[in-house]
């Protein structure tokens, strides 16, 4: 992955990690890793409960046939997606514990600090020189 500056950072995926704690140092990072992670999912009972009332109640408006909304423009449907993304990130950058967020970037983020001048030779110059910033 490569950060604003295009310094490259390796991640690591382990699809199956050991949640193990041999030692107090072990514990105590694995649960600050498991706490943040469950709270950026906004993982805890109240949701749990919510989402299943939820789905009772569209069933039931299945069971009762009841009337369609009307459908959304694109406009319309284009708004309520933006409004959903501003408002998950608003409360992302709230919860995000000792995390850092990464993605998405703002395009201002992408750009600043990546200037090229006109003065590199080869397109293989041009992008050692980015890979050392």
């Amino acid at each position: 992955m490569l950060d604003h500056k295009l310094k490259p950072w390796l991640i690591e995926v382990n699809h199956t990690p050991s949640f193990a704690t041999d030692t107090p140092l072990d514990h105590a990072v694995k649960e600050a890793v498991i706490a943040d992670a469950f709270r950026l999912m906004n993982l805890n009972i109240q949701n749990r409960y919510n989402y299943q009332k939820k789905l009772q109640a569209e069933m039931q408006k299945l069971a009762t046939k009841a009337k369609r909304k009307p459908r959304l423009t694109p406009e319309e449907r284009q708004k309520l997606v933006q409004a959903a993304q501003a408002e998950r990130d608003k409360w992302e950058s709230k919860n995000c514990g000792k995390y850092i967020k990464l993605y998405p970037l703002s395009v201002a983020n992408f750009f600043r600090g990546l200037s090229l001048n006109a003065s590199f030779g080869t397109r293989r110059e041009k992008r050692l020189s980015l890979m050392r910033r």
